[in-house]
């Protein structure tokens, strides 16, 4: 209530203050707090705008995101701490170019803890929540965020494909270890699994054009590193081991990654993509084959011609197939073309020599091509034609019947 003062004017009470500020508190739901903690203990920094393509994807407006993050600060479970414009000034300065600056959120501690509750993960699965990482604009995760978006919510050019998998489906930041002491490891900057629509696993690297090509193929060798190590670990039936995935770590071993991602069903190593932005297209697709030739070894196919390599099958006539074992699937592609034709759509560069150049659905890049089965199916149709002519020519020689 107000109370007179000595000057006759009136002053509120602290009573009165709290109350106005309760009354001011933003409106918001249960649903949409929870949704914004979920994207977050995934994500780790991302604009409220980010938020609502992954959970209200229909919406035109983030407001009901943006009064749930309201609310989640007063309760100190969210926090901003920066903008997209990062320290080179935010939206309406003078010298500010490019698209309008938005806050960026993070969790506090309290929130990942709520978060990782409403995902249902355990603190290893969770990571940490990126202190600090708003106040420079945090430009590689708003790249590794717009990626997941535009896998989620698929092309937005007229007639393309619908987006896959969901947020739970995604994980940010997840160490690979290379050693026993998880002192050196490689850091994949996402990993997917939708197992249900077809991508079991999917390694991701975002990369913004900042570093040498040769870096970036570096990496792929740090995942065939990893691919390559082995641990004990009996537990594991060895039935459940991908073929091709050993490579002469003895009896009783296992590939790490199988035990890190078990019973995903893939029949060799797990495949990585790498998307690629900050470039125009001609820039970016010259970097595409710089990164293909400088990693070869880890994901070029031999050619085989099937039983008794090198000399090959007698009958396969100049066929082959092509054995991917021991090496990495890789795809890549670019933000952009991600982001107008979706997952789905013509988008993926599947670095073996053999896809179209145009692109292809992520699902049709994952696949082999050439495969041994393949290759066997074509030797049986030979053989089986071979059969029927040796039967004509053989009726043809006998003698007409008297």
């Amino acid at each position: 209530m107000a109370n007179a003062t000595q000057d006759g004017t009136t002053a509120v009470s602290a009573g009165t203050k709290t109350a106005e500020r309760k009354v001011r508190r933003p409106r918001s739901t249960v649903r949409d707090q929870r949704d914004v903690l979920r994207v977050l203990g995934v994500l780790k920094v991302a604009t409220a705008t980010q938020i609502m393509d992954l959970v209200r994807p229909h919406l035109s407006d983030n407001k009901p995101i943006r009064n749930a993050l309201l609310v989640l600060q007063a309760d100190s479970k969210v926090v901003s701490e920066g903008s997209t414009a990062g320290p080179q000034g935010k939206f309406g300065a003078p010298d500010r170019v490019g698209e309008p600056s938005q806050k960026l959120w993070g969790l506090t501690p309290v929130g990942l803890d709520a978060a990782a509750g409403h995902l249902q993960r355990g603190p290893e699965a969770m990571g940490g929540r990126a202190r600090g990482a708003g106040t420079g604009g945090a430009p590689h995760a708003m790249a590794v965020n717009a990626m997941i978006v535009a896998f989620t919510r698929g092309g937005r050019t007229p007639g393309a494909a619908a987006g896959i998998g969901g947020i739970t489906s995604w994980r940010t930041e997840v160490p690979h270890p290379l050693t026993s002491s998880g002192k050196r490891n490689v850091r994949a900057d996402a990993v997917f699994q939708a197992k249900d629509a077809g991508v079991p696993l999917l390694v991701v690297e975002v990369d913004r054009y900042t570093e040498p090509a040769h870096v970036l193929a570096d990496k792929v060798g740090a995942y065939a590193d990893y691919y390559r190590r082995q641990i004990h670990d009996p537990a594991l039936p060895g039935s459940t081991v991908p073929r091709g995935a050993v490579t002469g770590g003895g009896p009783g071993t296992v590939p790490h990654w199988a035990t890190v991602y078990p019973r995903t069903g893939l029949a060799g190593l797990p495949p990585l993509a790498t998307v690629l932005t900050g470039a125009g297209p001609t820039a970016l697709a010259n970097r595409i084959r710089k990164v293909a030739v400088l990693s070869r070894e880890h994901w070029a196919p031999e050619r085989r011609t099937g039983y008794g390599y090198p000399y090959g099958r007698t009958d396969a006539d100049g066929d082959f197939y092509l054995d991917f074992t021991g090496r990495i699937p890789l795809v890549m592609t670019t933000l952009d073309r991600l982001k107008q034709h979706g997952p789905l759509g013509p988008v993926c560069f599947r670095i073996d020599g053999h896809h179209c150049e145009e692109g292809a659905p992520l699902l049709q890049a994952l696949e082999d091509v050439r495969t041994e089965a393949e290759f066997d199916q074509r030797l049986e149709q030979r053989r089986r034609a071979a059969k029927v002519e040796e039967q004509r020519r053989e009726a043809e020689e006998k003698p007409a019947a008297r």
